[in-house]
């Protein structure tokens, strides 16, 4: 057996520390820079003369969800996973509106994207989320509405018309937001 003492303990374990600090560098980086790089995230309007793409998707039960299900409400359309935490961190803000809009043409649809139906499942009943859940574990619909980070989110009129965009979480519960949302629900109402 081979001993260490004295200075080659010291010499070991810095060794040991410079080939950790090398291995793991830029998780290193990125941790120290988390809070900058995870910012909240600005409903943006979205003008695209293209047709709002189309989606079709299950929820865990296996019951398929359509746009058309959803024609004459305000939708909110929101692409989500459970490994991201600014996903995570807007899940109790999009009850709390749906909540705030209980009475009124408005439907939220929470897809996931990427993930297996059992771990979304499992997932969604420990963070004790009840809104509609739909899985895209292809990311087939998530690319076809041209997004690429996590969470982004549309908002839909009552044609089905993509209005705004955001990437990254926002303060759904925000008055700001209630505001906006009851706009468009009333612009259905006055036409």
């Amino acid at each position: 057996r081979r001993y260490c003492r004295g200075t080659e303990t010291i010499q070991f374990f810095i060794a040991m520390y410079n080939r950790f600090i090398l291995k793991h560098a830029a998780t290193l980086l990125a941790l120290l820079l988390l809070p900058w790089l995870i910012q909240a995230g600005e409903l943006q309007p979205f003008s695209n003369d293209l047709p709002t793409p189309a989606l079709a998707l299950q929820d865990s039960s296996g019951k398929t969800h359509e746009l058309g299900h959803y024609r004459g409400q305000v939708l909110l359309v929101n692409f989500w996973a459970s490994w991201c935490p600014p996903c995570i961190k807007e899940m109790p803000m999009l009850e709390r509106l749906k909540q705030k809009l209980q009475d009124q043409p408005f439907e939220i649809l929470a897809i996931n994207v990427g993930e297996q139906k059992y771990r979304v499942w499992k997932f969604t009943k420990l963070v004790d989320f009840k809104l509609p859940v739909l899985l895209d574990p292809g990311k087939v619909a998530f690319e076809s509405w041209g997004s690429s980070v996590l969470p982004t989110s549309f908002l839909l009129d009552s044609k089905g018309r993509i209005r705004y965009r955001v990437q990254g979480d926002l303060e759904w519960d925000s008055e700001e937001v209630v505001s906006l949302i009851e706009a468009l629900i009333n612009e259905e109402e006055n036409e």
